[in-house]
């Protein structure tokens, strides 16, 4: 194991020196001004914060993950002595965000890649490493292992998508996983997936997102006429949902008889694309097809405001922060990266909590467990998308059916104080 874990360092450090001229340039990109700088060069130090202190320290990506950990961060606060302290690392900018918002009593910095934890962890005292989802990351382990912590990964998932390209290294992951003490994951099916590359230790759990309790942060009147929320759209292989979608609703509220028909008695509809920084992209493709049958153009939340913006006919949200705001007043959510392959579907359970009825595409492989803890839902392809809207007003309101118990995450986090 040591010789494996000497030479798959030797080339990382290779392969990060090599990159550091294309990390350089890409990271004057908006997207990745920050966290590259951060994880690629010169990381936030945890001195002297971290320093006289145990650290509770969970990684978890970007936002959705970030998002997740909230149960489990407010129970480990509540529980921990003066003595201690949780370490919250991410890996991209929104997920930073997130997490300084939602958690200033931790410490929040980005994940320094792998060739820096060793140095990083320098001197710091470390009680537990808990990884979530699919962050598999070997040398955060190593260097917790060799600190004597406890090793978790929490709400665990392989989809049938990537379940082929973890077989392909199952070397790898055979090594990586004896390094993880517990793990409790999704589905029955990911427990086998988990066990097949070698992990063992294994409680189906669920999903963590079932603990999320959305927030409110603003209270929107609701618009005289029915708003539906066209949620997280992507780009991919030069195709864009929001673009299928907005066809698709031209066809079924606007087309009749050929000709398009716009009444006061008509929804209303919102864009809320994934990236923010596509909102100029999504605005001139879908103004162009507005154009084309005379219909008004998109309203932008950032200009008009968001209740003024939710009276007129379509609107664009380039406003952050404000989708549960939006699920809250709204009759119905066509859920986005689900139309497009290879993205794997969203976060069902936010717009079913408000009981909206509930359109996705059919791709959600990485949604699967959350759908599974769901009812009165819509799956179709784009293709039928027309013909389900056309039909909405017999469509029911989305009902969360399952809940998640996150107690025996925090009692085997918490055992470690005691080991």
């Amino acid at each position: 194991m040591k010789c494996f874990i000497g030479i798959y360092y030797f080339m990382l450090c290779i392969a990060h020196f090599c990159a550091i001229p294309f990390l350089y340039f890409l990271s004057f990109k908006p997207k990745y001004r920050f966290s590259l700088k951060k994880r690629f060069f010169i990381p936030d130090s945890l001195f002297p914060d971290a320093m006289g202190f145990k650290i509770h320290w969970l990684h978890a990506c970007s936002f959705g993950e970030v998002k997740s950990l909230q149960v489990i961060i407010k129970s480990l606060s509540k529980q921990l002595s003066n003595s201690e302290k949780i370490l919250l690392t991410t890996t991209t900018q929104t997920g930073f965000y997130l997490a300084c918002k939602l958690y200033p009593q931790c410490l929040v910095r980005y994940l320094p890649f792998e060739t820096l934890i060793p140095f990083w962890l320098h001197k710091i005292t470390l009680a537990s490493l808990t990884l979530v989802e699919a962050e598999l990351w070997l040398m955060p382990l190593v260097c917790a292992k060799s600190k004597g912590a406890q090793t978790f990964l929490i709400n665990a998932r392989i989809s049938q998508h990537s379940f082929p390209n973890y077989q392909k290294f199952r070397f790898f992951y055979r090594r990586l996983f004896s390094l993880i003490y517990q793990i409790f994951c999704q589905t029955r099916l990911d427990k086998e997936r988990l066990e097949t590359l070698g992990a063992k230790n294994i409680n189906v759990l669920g999903n963590l997102k079932l603990a999320e309790i959305p927030q409110v942060t603003t209270h929107y009147s609701c618009p005289k006429q029915p708003l539906w929320v066209i949620a997280s759209t992507h780009h991919k292989h030069n195709q864009s949902e929001e673009v299928l979608i907005l066809e698709a609703i031209l066809e079924a509220f606007f087309k009749k008889e050929g000709f398009i028909h716009y009444t006061e008695s008509t929804p209303h509809f919102l864009f809320a694309p994934r990236h923010p920084e596509r909102c100029l992209e999504v605005e001139r493709q879908l103004n162009q097809i507005l154009d084309s049958y005379a219909l008004p153009h998109l309203t932008k939340t950032s200009e008009l405001g968001i209740q003024e913006a939710l009276n007129t006919p379509f609107i664009l949200l380039d406003s952050l922060g404000e989708l549960h705001n939006l699920y809250a007043v709204a009759q119905g959510v066509i859920l986005g990266g689900s139309f497009l392959k290879s993205i794997g579907g969203h976060n069902p359970i936010e717009p079913a909590f408000f009981q909206t009825k509930l359109i996705s595409g059919p791709y959600i492989f990485n949604q699967k467990a959350l759908f599974a803890s769901l009812q009165n839902y819509t799956l179709c392809k784009i293709q039928s998308l027309s013909k389900v809207l056309q039909k909405h007003e017999i469509l029911k309101s989305a009902k969360i059916t399952k809940k998640f118990n996150s107690s025996n995450i925090i009692q085997a986090i918490l055992s470690t104080k005691d080991s």
